[in-house]
């Protein structure tokens, strides 16, 4: 590689104008994100190019540059850390080896970076399209599945799930030998996979499934008779008993779904077996639904690692947050033969290119247009009647592939007709000459010929609903979860849980229907094209010179054909001929105004604006009805300009600061002579009446000795005794160690607060069992708060339900992992088990965490009842700062014995200057800390059992 992607070069770029260093994809990483802190809009970057150009290498070259410009240390850096990792997990899963490149990514990944207003970044979320399900089924001559297959083979579970010889299983369409770092790479993904914290038996899950699928390509078929005949499975028995086994199916009722076509027809149920070649698509669409629900499933769990909270909380809204888009998707391709799959991309490519054209020729050639500006017309090429003959309706090549599929009798030859008849009025498709199934298309990038074999098969992707039901029903917890989670219209999985709920509502979700590859895939591209026009877009073009993989090999012609195609030859010509930058009059006076008018002025105008950029001394710029037409160039010149300005604020700042330093130096020197003064005024008036003292001591000591000579005898003083030690009971000793072991253990770890060490709104003190219920009791279904427990070293988890409330206690294993009592999920943190019973339910009757109960609030000031548990000298949220002696806990909130009656905190227990937070009509009445119940008989109460503790 290339020494240009060091440190040292990254640094050269931070915050460098454009003409300071030669064009870099750091360069674009620094526009990205000083546009997204100047502007506020949110940023992209496309990163685009055929295949095996580098893109993949790019995106992530961006991604750390742009962690690296927000300068938030430890923190960005962790965060970089943590997509460095979990990306050995994506590729392995989506990516493969094609002819054109060793490590194509078979999806398309859109990266987005979420920052807060101080530009400070908050976490990350990873959204997948158009993975290639098809290629676990099949691969093109030269080509190999996913990387992950072949991994499996160094796994320790390899030998019991029976993966031996990489050369016995149907679906390598190639058998070759492993590749030679496969070890390495195996160990490289079960790294990636502790990294987003699956569990063991979640991650012994994967392996199952991979295994399984592998397995199903095993299963064969054959005719009874004839070709016309039913399927009947020709391979052994153990086939598709190991490969249920593996995927935790029932083997008599998947093997009823791989033959049998069960359908009801007004009313009466149809049972009708499958042709051979009908069979094998049941298997394959069953293989494919599985793998690439999976694969959706794992990305869900990648984001709740890059943005734990942050995507998914319901506390923080996500339009806090500014975004930065990396997009990172497959190239265009050309094969010997193309198929459904290649169609789909290039059509992507296709419109990736439109949205080039839109953003660099049609919009900035229109805005000219209507400002009056008199610019160059630069005529390129327009691909948007190419893009009108895929997706118009009713006549469009995917609105037919659509129309064809639902006829059952339809073949991909009578498509092929169909496409002949109908696409007539474009030049951009062409007819194949022979009766073949084959047609030709014009895309920007050249012809290509596409084989429209499979069309029709893999367009409907159906998977029959005995096989849904089936899948739902399984004991691999992984295949249950993904079948039983909701499926959005571009198919990604929306929610799971990993929960034993699993297993409710099989019908609904088999019964849904299910939309068609096509449909799935236009919708997909619709969403990612409307967010990226959202954003300011910035592009990297890959440009790959040569065909064959070479080092040290530059092909002109092709690298020639490719700067033609992409149009980066119009690029060049139209932004050296227009004007990159079109502010409009108000923040073009407001970011150069000062320039001509200093630091007033008022009107923003085309004679204002013009008068500034006369007193610049530039040269050909315009002016427009609304706008300013720059050059790029003109923004570094007046940004130049502007900086003596703001060198001469910091000279000003330095004088004003050092007068008011020595102001206050001579203000604190007088202080101090006063102080001096009345000190020597003290210490005389203390040394006065120490003579005194000891002139009176004199007095008596003589009077004493007077009456020693008379023998008069003076009554000894006594004392009193000290007051004996008080006996604290067992009650207050299990309170003292409870407060102890939350300010030595988990406080340092953050339980209960938020990062600036302020107490969430859902976490309570040392309150009891009843004055728990006494505070959700007049709130809403589903509203919750934690509690220290009194009597052992943990939390309880208290919520409304409908009739009452619940309590759950909250464990914590031997390595610090907490869970509810007989509540499978276990987390690393307090408030990481808050946030996912937020979003996933507790239990079978469907209990969810909704709204947290926050502290009560009393003549608008909020009281909080957890002062016991906060270090000496702190308020605990955000108000004023009350002190307390190091060895004095501050004292708990008082209230009268009636729940409705006014309470008079004690002394410091109100925190001055606190928002009124939760203060809503009807709040709950403040907490009695004055009394607490006792068990009958005045006894403590019993200990609690720790029978039900969770095993981890």
């Amino acid at each position: 590689m290339l020494p240009i992607y060091k440190p040292e070069t990254a640094r050269k770029y931070d915050g460098a104008t454009k003409s300071m260093n030669a064009p870099h994809i750091f360069a674009i990483a620094d526009q990205a994100f000083t546009g997204l802190m100047k502007t506020g809009k949110a940023q992209c970057a496309v990163v685009s190019g055929e295949s095996g150009a580098g893109k993949t290498e790019s995106a992530k070259h961006i991604i750390s540059q742009i962690i690296s410009l927000c300068h938030t240390g430890s923190e960005g850096k962790s965060l970089e850390d943590k997509i460095i990792k979990v990306n050995p997990l994506l590729e392995a899963f989506g990516n493969a080896k094609t002819v054109m490149n060793n490590n194509s990514s078979r999806f398309g990944k859109y990266t987005e970076l979420k920052f807060d207003k101080r530009g400070a970044i908050e976490g990350a979320q990873i959204s997948e399209y158009l993975l290639e399900k098809s290629r676990v089924v099949r691969q093109n001559e030269g080509e190999r599945n996913f990387h992950v297959f072949y991994y499996m083979f160094a796994s320790k579970h390899a030998a019991n799930h029976g993966l031996r010889d990489v050369g016995s299983f149907g679906y390598f369409s190639s058998p070759s030998a492993l590749p030679k770092s496969n070890q390495a790479m195996y160990q490289e993904l079960a790294e990636a996979l502790n990294v987003v914290s699956f569990s063991g038996d979640e991650i012994e899950n994967i392996h199952a499934v991979l295994a399984g699928l592998l397995q199903f390509g095993n299963l064969l078929y054959d005719a009874v008779y004839g070709d016309r005949d039913p399927a009947q499975i020709s391979s052994g028995p153990e086939v598709l008993t190991t490969a249920c086994k593996l995927l935790g199916l029932d083997e008599a009722e998947t093997l009823e779904g791989l033959l049998w076509e069960n359908s009801t027809v007004r009313g009466e149920k149809i049972r009708k077996p499958y042709l051979v070649e009908k069979a094998y698509d049941v298997r394959d669409a069953l293989v494919k639904t599985i793998y690439g629900r999976m694969f959706g499933w794992i990305c869900s769990h990648v984001n709740e690692v890059l943005a734990p909270g942050l995507a998914f909380s319901n506390q923080v809204s996500t339009q806090k947050y500014q975004e930065i888009g990396i997009l990172d998707i497959f190239g265009f391709e050309n094969f010997a033969r193309n198929s459904f799959e290649q169609l789909c991309i290039n059509v992507t490519n296709e419109q990736l290119q439109n949205f080039f054209n839109k953003h660099i020729f049609e919009n900035e050639l229109a805005e000219y247009r209507k400002e009056g500006v008199d610019a160059a017309q630069v005529k390129y090429e327009d691909n948007g009647a190419l893009l009108a003959m895929f997706m118009e309706k009713p006549i469009g090549i995917f609105s037919l592939l659509d129309e064809e599929s639902r006829f059952p009798k339809a073949t991909d030859a009578t498509l092929v007709q169909k496409y002949n008849t109908q696409i007539t009025q474009t030049t951009y498709y062409i007819k194949k000459r022979t009766n073949e199934p084959k047609f030709s298309v014009k895309h920007y990038a050249g012809l290509v010929e596409y084989d429209s074999e499979g069309f029709l098969e893999k367009n409907r992707d159906t998977l029959a609903g005995a096989l849904v039901m089936c899948c739902e029903r399984s004991t691999n917890g992984l295949v249950a979860d993904i079948f039983n989670a909701d499926i959005s219209d571009t198919g990604a999985v929306l929610n799971s849980s990993r929960g034993p709920q699993i297993m409710k509502m099989q019908q609904q979700s088999s019964k849904k229907k299910t939309a068609t590859i096509s449909a799935q895939f236009t919708t997909s591209l619709a969403v990612l094209m409307k967010k990226m026009f959202a954003c300011q877009a910035h592009f990297v073009r890959c440009i790959k010179p040569n065909t064959n993989q070479a080092a040290r090999n530059f092909v002109p012609e092709f690298v020639n054909d490719q700067l033609r195609y992409t149009g980066m030859l119009e690029t060049c010509r139209i932004r050296r001929e227009g004007y990159s930058y079109r502010p409009n009059f108000e923040l073009f006076m407001e970011r150069f105004g000062l320039l001509a008018y200093g630091p007033m002025h008022d009107t923003a105008d085309s004679t204002t604006c013009s008068k500034v950029m006369s007193v610049s001394g530039l040269k050909g710029w315009l002016i427009g009805r609304t706008k300013v037409f720059l050059k790029y160039w003109h923004v570094e010149k007046l940004d130049a300009q502007l900086q003596k300005f703001e060198d001469a604020a910091v000279i000003l700042q330095k004088w004003a600061k050092g007068f008011l330093a020595r102001r206050l130096k001579r203000r604190l020197l007088l202080k101090a002579k006063e102080n001096d003064r009345l000190a020597f005024d003290f210490m005389a008036t203390i040394s006065g009446i120490s003579d005194d003292i000891y002139r009176k001591l004199g007095v008596k000591n003589k009077e004493d000795a007077d009456r020693k000579r008379k023998g008069i005898s003076l009554k000894p003083a006594t004392r009193k005794a000290p007051p004996p030690p008080v006996q604290k009971s067992e009650i207050e000793l299990k309170r003292e160690a409870s407060i102890n072991w939350y300010k030595e253990k988990e406080s340092p770890r953050g339980a209960g607060t938020d990062p600036y060490g302020n107490f969430l709104p859902w976490f309570h003190g040392l309150i009891n069992r009843k004055e728990a219920e006494r505070l959700l009791e007049p709130r809403k279904v589903g509203c919750f708060l934690v509690r220290v427990s009194e009597n052992r070293l943990g939390y309880t988890l208290s919520y409304r339900t409908k009739n009452r409330c619940k309590h759950f206690m909250v464990e914590q294993d031997n390595r610090g992992r907490y869970a509810l009592v007989g509540v499978e999920k276990i987390c690393h943190g307090l408030n990481e088990l808050v946030n996912w019973f937020q979003r996933n339910r507790i239990n079978e009757e469907g209990d969810m965490l909704r709204e947290a109960c926050g502290q009560e609030i009393i003549d608008g000031e909020e009281q909080c009842n957890y002062g016991e548990l906060l270090p000496a000298g702190k308020s605990g949220i955000g108000g004023g700062i009350t002190s307390y002696g190091d060895d004095v806990a501050p004292p708990p909130v008082r209230r009268t014995s009636k729940p409705g009656a006014a309470a008079v905190p004690a002394s410091g227990t109100r925190i001055a200057g606190r928002a009124k937070r939760n203060s809503t009509e009807g709040a709950p009445p403040p907490v009695s800390r004055s009394s607490k119940p006792a068990s009958s008989g005045g006894a403590p109460p019993p200990p609690v059992s720790r029978g039900n503790k969770p095993r981890f």
